[in-house]
């Protein structure tokens, strides 16, 4: 029974893991080569690359640096997602094995240490989701040293640039990945609770009776934080200084899809004009 326990959750964890890749191996809009925002972007940072280089430079060819730059940007948002997605994995093992809270900072009227997982369910998690992660990640670092290096007038201001565009894109994203470390450390606070009454050794109906309380307040508040992160979410989006460029509804696909430049932009123009109407 244990062993089909381990192999069920080991089944669960990695399909999991395979989620985040097909996340990290995403092509968001706002990096595609026909978005506009993007192109400009990459447009502030060419002639900074310029000015970096010396007369013994080979003259720069543009569209070749442009889809180097291209491939800079989407290796550096795979290392966001990355390091985004860690906080939360990190969160889930701390819990598991009882030390996603100090008690030395946080006065509690029962434990915090208690370990909510068996051995082999902390050892699975490890290894299979931190550890592929942080293999990852280690890929593309390493991916974005070489390419970094290998593009002549590229900087850490260039750098600095481009992660400045995507993270202003990813900015429902890391709300959401903080609203799932806070819903963690919440059932942390319930587990232990119960962990700490059970070893008063309650009867069957006490045990029970601890039971539905913690289930109902865990909705409760799990109902209650879902509205506020949608409050968030819509404050954020509607803000007079969260600008439209990085809003979700500013990356249109028909927009993008279209050849013609000129007639990319004016549509775009039209579509923003609209939109900041409604807004």
């Amino acid at each position: 029974m244990s062993q089909l326990s381990t192999n069920t959750t080991d089944t669960k964890e990695g399909s999991l893991l395979k989620e985040i890749k097909v996340e990290i191996d995403k092509v968001p809009g706002y990096l595609t080569k026909r978005n506009i925002l993007f192109n400009q972007m990459l447009g502030e940072i060419l002639p900074q690359m310029e000015l970096e280089m010396t007369v013994d430079d080979e003259q720069p060819n543009t569209i070749n640096n442009i889809n180097r730059l291209r491939k800079i940007a989407l290796l550096i948002y795979k290392i966001i997602i990355i390091q985004t997605y860690q906080l939360l994995w990190a969160a889930y093992l701390k819990s598991g094995i009882g030390q996603l809270i100090i008690p030395s900072q946080t006065k509690l009227p029962y434990k915090t240490t208690l370990s909510i997982w068996p051995k082999e369910i902390k050892t699975m998690l490890l290894a299979n989701n931190l550890h592929g992660l942080d293999s990852y990640l280690k890929q593309f670092q390493t991916e974005l040293n070489i390419k970094a290096n290998n593009l002549k007038g590229f900087t850490l201001t260039s750098q600095n640039i481009i992660q400045t565009y995507i993270g202003k894109n990813l900015q429902i994203f890391r709300m959401e990945i903080e609203h799932k470390i806070e819903l963690v450390y919440y059932d942390y606070h319930i587990r232990a609770l119960k962990l700490e009454y059970y070893q008063l050794n309650p009867n069957p109906f006490q045990k029970q009776l601890m039971i539905d309380i913690c289930q109902s307040e865990y909705e409760r508040e799990t109902a209650e934080q879902e509205l506020n992160f949608l409050q968030q979410q819509i404050t954020y989006s509607n803000s007079s200084s969260q600008s439209f460029e990085y809003s979700l509804i500013a990356h249109d696909p028909l927009i993008d899809s279209i050849e013609n430049l000129d007639t990319r932009q004016h549509l775009y123009q039209q579509y923003k004009q609209v939109a900041e109407q409604a807004r």
